[in-house]
Order: structure tokens, then sequence, then C-alpha cells
């Protein structure tokens, strides 16, 4: 997490100064018919001893000015009292970017994903699971068309009752993203 927070300082000096040296910020773009492909890293952590680490890449599309939906791919490893589980998923996500300001714009996002490991998440559970998930953050322009992406929030794994039990994972989630227009 340390590193995560010197990158995002840094960036955060270095996108208020343009190439030329003067003080001039890139402009966050969220107009409608945008497409951006998102690579990400986020961290999970439940308080009782079960990590999470996940590397994946989204598509995002800008439906309306300031909304978008998307679609992600990702490889997934949970740390947990017992087997240890690997794993990977895709899902949906629907992003509104509800406050901006010259230099940042803030966002929520909710999505549900479908997940699926080489031993039972959690131990108790299954080795299919969906994962809904929910978050704010805040965009950070890096470039013309870069911003990079910090956000919190709530992710969560289970069987969602398609088991004959249904214990489940619900995580404080930290990730970090760039979001590249193209």
């Amino acid at each position: 997490m340390h590193l995560a927070a010197t990158v995002l300082s840094a960036t955060i000096a270095s996108a208020a100064i343009a190439a030329d040296g003067s003080a001039e910020a890139f402009k966050l773009d969220l107009a409608a018919d945008r497409v951006e492909i998102e690579p990400i890293l986020t961290f999970a952590g439940d308080f009782n001893g079960t990590t999470i680490a996940s590397g994946g890449v989204g598509i995002h599309w800008f439906v309306e000015e300031q909304l978008s939906v998307g679609v992600f791919a990702e490889a997934i490893h949970v740390n947990q009292e017992g087997e240890n589980a690997m794993g990977g998923g895709g899902g949906v996500l629907l992003r509104w970017y509800f406050a901006r300001t010259e230099s940042a714009a803030f966002f929520g996002e909710i999505g549900v994903g479908l997940a699926g490991f080489d031993s039972p998440v959690p131990q108790e559970g299954t080795t299919v699971d969906f994962s809904p998930r929910a978050a704010v953050g805040v965009a950070l322009p890096v470039a013309e068309r870069t911003t990079l992406d910090a956000r919190i929030g709530w992710l969560h794994f289970s069987n969602a009752q398609t088991g004959e039990e249904n214990p489940g994972i619900d995580a404080l989630a930290a990730s970090v993203g760039l979001h590249i227009a193209f």
C-alpha cells in the first residue's frame, strides 16, 4: 500500500505540471461514446485473516456523459484459513461520476461478477462464487487520454445459495487502475 500511496502522490504532483513546466493540468474527458481500457490491481481483506489480491483488465464505454458501463476479467488469489485458492473470473460494472473539479472526478460504482477457484472460497464454500462489489473513488488525469483511478469499497464472494450452505467473504477493498482512452 505504501507503493500505491507514493505513486498516487507523485502522479498528482506531475499531473499539475504541463510539458513546458507551466501549472496547466490535463483535462478530464467523460464524454458519451468514449471507450477506455483499464488495467487494475485490487487488494482486500475481511478483518478475519482472509486476504485477496487480484489483477485484471476492464473495458468501459460511456453511454452518457459521466456514466459508463464496463466488463472486466481478473485473476484472483485468496489467502484464507485452510487451503488458499487461485482462480479467475469476470463481470460487469456501472460507474457514475457524480462530482468534478478541474483536476479530479469522483465516482461511485457497482458491479457483479462470477469467479471460479481451484479450492472452495471461503473454505466451507464452493469453487464457483458470485462476486458483487461496490466502491467510491477518484479519477486523476495523468496524460491527455489517461487517468489514474483509486477506489475503496466492498467486495463479496459467496455461492449465492447455490450450494447446501452459503458462507461468504465480505472484504474492504482498495484498487488502483489506469483508464486509457482509445
